[in-house]
């Protein structure tokens, strides 16, 4: 097959011509679709006009009509002028009306001189309501289509009130129609083809747009795979299909061996090489229907459709090897790597999210027996077991078992031991995190179990307290855990909860089950339970803290007799410590003026101007000094304070604004944040344009900032109080777009006006526009502008970055390339230069 040359392809022809076209649109009309769309037809019309014209003119010229051909030529000129109207003046609707005058006034003269109503271009004189129909919508085509109907009316009705027409041309006449009707033909088509071309350019460009947004929503970034959100969907569709077919498949959750210290000794840019390439050695490993990603961190989850687990521990020692075996290099260093691996079997029925407890449990013994191993979850046993597909060291799986059995076993009840719980506890409430769901740790205590040690004997004792942790074990789910506490106490985790009231069901389920005497020798012993209930994630607590509350709560129903439950609630007084004088310190901050704002400028990037600023909130606390953000927010987010701070810095933010302009500044835009707290609470809408009254600022100056996920959690209602604030003029953003849902499903619904790219893409620019993270970036500045909305770049901080940025057609950015958060003061003197006439070397960015 032969190949057309590049010179040959009308693709790129195409993007040529639309590229030159795009030159006479102004900045301003890029940012909305349907005014860049009827910008470009303008420059379409007039450049088509400008290359048929001359030929036209010739085509009189070669029939002696010398006056018509100067008189086309002439308007063609004018015609040509509407581009640089259109470019300097920045309105649409002053060049297209000089285009069509031109036009209608070229078609009305030639009818009139070439014989009135029976002249060749009488039928042109269709063309000024149908162009003007593309250019300027209905009221527009309305409005020439009159004038043209006048026109032909006049010129047909003028000799009959005694005005002489100009002789009609001594040329062959139905030549010259012939020539007229053929040319109306061909103008006609190409002003369609112009006019489809730019509308069908616009959706291609959307549909890469949502095509690399529907990608991102799906893949890691940082490793091409899959992300966590989508794998996770794809094992909960595997986890129905094995439902109905009854086939297994299998969960390898990989673990990367001291991974922090690799970033350490190298630094991150390493780390990411190293799960780079550790992610493409298994995808080189894996069939096409097994679905393999990023799961956290350094974890990555494998899904293996119908695969048993010895098959599944097979393959997970083939990527151990080659992991072990793989050396990645980046600059100049070699870096090795290996992999603990936790392999478990999906359990017909069984919750996915129980499924992946058990691989994680698994994975956690292999890294407790000493990493680069792989582990298999025992499909007929509640605790994992070493793989016996695999003895990765070469050892013998006797002594493996025995090893296995001892860092993790109570030697008499066979259940985990107080080690290894805590660090289930560590990772359950990692993920409890992660996940926003429920762990719940059940400390139950045998009563009077001295008593039964005293009458019975300390070997009776010992078979009971065997068979209670049996006894608890077999009542919870597989992925619970159920640990030995210590002499009569024992230990159950409960993962994925969605209420606090399902560990209490749970309790109670277990102390029903101890309703039963146990039989010990020749004896029967009636056993009671004191359970104490904590629940994560919570306020002011760790790992120690929710174990401390457990032992608070189980004394507790001690107290309350026999089989009694007790959920920890906070009653009890807790030891003061930093983060609980911050809490309680955040009324007296709020009295007592220790907030205050800075505020960050934003810039435009095409006027090399401040547009606008973003105001932060800070903390000068008297006893620890000035407070980060991230240490306080969220405690005003639990106790519900956000919500008159955010009224306090919104007020604020607002007065500074009107104090700004009362000095004769510039206006300005204002960005505020809200937080979820806030767009929960009844009447904000109410509060915000109650404040924007009380301060006198415009609403069209301010910009409230929300992110994705705070807007999706009530999509109809976050809706609707956006909906009412746009309304009354202010604007909205979406904040560190990118990083949330990012779904375009989502998107299209939101009523926002500014989308704020997330830093994360920012820090990835810089290498030119060749680069895979520029195409993401310039792909979301694309889609947002063919949705109407301004984007405005976070984070920016190297000038290659901003380089990347401009080039993209970025609308604005904020960073510390070009101001840290600056009191009012300085913003003040920062709008004062600008307005200052004489050049100032400040605002530039080149």
């Amino acid at each position: 097959m032969s190949e057309i040359s590049p010179t040959g392809n009308p693709q790129r022809w195409r993007g040529r011509y639309l590229d030159a076209a795009g030159l006479f649109v102004p900045g301003r009309l890029r940012q909305d679709a349907a005014l860049r769309a009827r910008a470009e037809n303008v420059v379409n019309a007039a450049l088509m006009a400008a290359t048929a014209g001359p030929f036209y003119a010739l085509v009189y010229w070669l029939l002696d009509l010398r006056k018509a051909a100067a008189e086309i030529l002439a308007c063609c000129l004018v015609m040509l002028l509407a581009p640089p109207v259109l470019r300097y003046s920045g309105s649409i609707v002053a060049a297209r009306e000089l285009f069509l005058c031109a036009l209608f006034f070229n078609f009305s003269w030639l009818t009139w001189h070439l014989g009135g109503s029976d002249a060749p271009t009488a039928s042109w004189l269709v063309t000024a309501p149908v162009v003007a129909m593309f250019l300027g919508g209905v009221a527009s085509g309305v409005f020439w289509l009159v004038m043209s109907c006048l026109a032909a009316g006049a010129i047909w009705g003028l000799p009959a009130l005694g005005l002489a027409r100009p002789p009609a041309p001594t040329v062959d006449m139905q030549l010259l129609h012939l020539v007229c009707d053929l040319g109306l033909y061909v103008v006609l088509l190409v002003f369609v083809l112009l006019f489809e071309l730019t509308k069908t350019e616009g959706f291609v460009k959307l549909q890469k747009a949502l095509s690399t947004i529907n990608e991102l929503a799906i893949r890691d970034e940082l490793t091409g795979s899959h992300n966590r959100r989508f794998l996770l969907g794809l094992v909960d569709r595997e986890k129905e299909r094995s439902d109905r077919n009854g086939r297994p498949f299998c969960l390898c959750l990989f673990d990367l061996d001291f991974f922090k210290r690799i970033n350490d000794t190298y630094g991150h840019a390493a780390g990411d090489a190293v799960l780079r390439a550790f992610a493409g050695a298994v995808q080189g490993q894996i069939r096409a229907t097994d679905a393999f990603g990023r799961y956290g961190g350094e974890e990555f989850l494998l899904m293996l459709p119908e695969t048993p687990a010895p098959d599944a521990t097979v393959l997970a020692e083939r990527v151990r090897r080659v992991a072990a075996a793989l050396c990645c290099r980046h600059e100049g260093m070699d870096i090795g790597m290996t992999v603990s691996v936790g392999v478990a079997e999906y359990r017909l029925g069984e919750a996915a999210a129980a499924a992946i407890a058990r691989a994680d449990q698994a994975l956690y013994l292999a890294k407790s027996l000493g990493r680069n191993r792989v582990q298999c979850h025992d499909a007929d046993q509640r605790q994992p077991v070493l793989a016996r597909d695999a003895a990765p060291h070469g050892g013998s799986r006797p002594a493996d078992a025995r090893l296995a059995q001892g860092a993790q076993c109570d030697q008499l009840t066979g259940l985990l031991n107080r080690s290894l719980l805590r660090d289930r506890l560590r990772h359950a409430m990692d993920r409890a995190r992660r996940n926003r769901r429920l762990v719940a740790l059940l400390l139950l205590n045998i009563n009077r179990f001295k008593e039964i040690n005293d009458e019975l004997g300390y070997e009776a004792g010992d078979a009971l307290l065997s068979q209670a942790g049996a006894t608890i074990r077999a009542t919870l789910r597989d992925s619970d855990t159920v640990a030995r506490w210590g002499g009569d106490e024992f230990v159950a985790l409960l993962e994925d909860l969605a209420f606090e009231s399902d560990a209490q069901l749970v309790a109670e389920k277990v102390l029903d089950r101890f309703g039963l005497p146990m039989r010990v020798g020749a004896h029967e012993c009636c056993m009671t339970l004191a359970v104490g209930v904590a629940l994560y994630p919570a306020a002011d607590c760790d790992l120690d803290a929710l174990l401390k509350r457990a032992d608070i709560a189980m004394r507790d129903a001690k107290r309350l007799g026999e089989n009694g439950v007790v959920v920890y609630t906070g009653d009890t007084a807790q030891p003061q410590s930093e983060r609980l004088a911050l809490k309680n310190g955040l009324r007296e901050a709020l009295t007592q003026g220790q907030f205050f704002l800075e505020y960050q400028p934003q810039f435009d990037l095409a006027e090399q101007r401040v547009m606008g600023v973003e105001a932060l909130l800070r903390w000068q606390h008297p006893v620890y000094g000035r407070v980060a953000p991230s240490s306080f927010i969220a405690l005003a987010e639990e106790t519900g304070m956000i919500v008159p701070i955010g009224d306090w810095v919104l007020r604020t933010a607002c007065r500074q604004h009107r104090a700004w302009r009362e000095a004769g500044l510039p206006e300005i835009e204002l960005a505020v944040n809200l937080s979820a707290r806030q767009l929960k609470e009844p009447g904000l809408a109410g509060r915000v344009l109650a404040i924007l009254v009380e301060t006198g600022m415009s609403a069209h100056c301010l910009d409230l900032e929300i992110t994705e996920g705070m807007l999706i959690d009530d999509l109809a209602a976050n809706c609707a109080l956006m909906n009412g604030l746009r309304g009354a003029g202010v604007l909205v953003s979406i904040d560190d777009f990118g990083t949330g849902y990012s779904s375009l499903n989502y998107l299209s619904e939101l009523p926002v006006d500014i989308l704020k790219m997330d830093a994360l893409f920012v820090r990835r620019l810089g290498d030119g526009q060749a680069g895979r993270s520029f195409a993401i970036a310039e792909l979301i500045v694309g889609m947002a502008h063919r949705l109407g909305l301004r984007v405005i770049a976070e984070a920016v901080e190297l000038p290659e970055q901003l380089a990347d940025l401009a080039a993209m057609g970025c609308d604005a950015a904020q960073g510390y390339l070009f101001a840290r958060p600056l009191p009012p003061g300085e913003i003040a003197a920062m709008l004062a230069r600008q307005a200052d006439p004489a050049p100032q070397p400040e605002p530039s960015f080149d």
